[in-house]
């Protein structure tokens, strides 16, 4: 149910137990049409991917191989097949798509804050909107969503 544009009330995994919650940005995208249901979709798989392989505010780099599993009841056969799968996405998405992938989806920032934190190249919003876009298409062609 939608309490308003950017807040829903949905039920949790207890039955009879509902939250409120924050539309995020690929969702308002969605409703607004400016992605597809396949890109949502790859944007839901890939910061899934993020959480299972306990990769979430960890990292400010690209770099794979520091994953810490000290965390308890983290699963590490699905966190490695997690990370391996987050590795084969960014070497598709590469160096221009890759970074706005992981910063807005994977790590939940919002597109100003990663324009903000980019210090590599200098791009502005809009920019970084396209290639989180095309780097979204990419990911749902790739895991086969459309």
């Amino acid at each position: 149910m939608r309490i308003d544009e950017n807040t829903v009330i949905e039920e949790t995994a207890r039955a009879g137990v509902y939250r409120r919650r924050r539309l995020d940005l690929t969702e308002r995208w969605l409703v607004d049409g400016v992605v597809t249901s396949g890109q949502h979709d790859a944007a839901v798989v890939f910061a899934t991917y993020f959480d299972k392989a306990n990769m979430r505010d960890r990292f400010s780099s690209l770099k794979l191989d520091r994953v810490d599993f000290g965390d308890q009841g983290v699963d590490q056969e699905h966190a490695l097949d997690a990370r391996n799968q987050i590795r084969d996405a960014m070497t598709i998405l590469g160096e221009s798509m890759g970074p706005v992938v992981w910063d807005v989806v994977g790590n939940a920032r919002s597109l100003r804050d990663h324009v903000n934190r980019n210090t590599v190249r200098k791009l502005n919003v809009h920019e970084a909107k396209g290639r989180l876009i095309a780097g979204l298409d990419v990911l749902a062609r790739h895991w086969k969503l459309n």
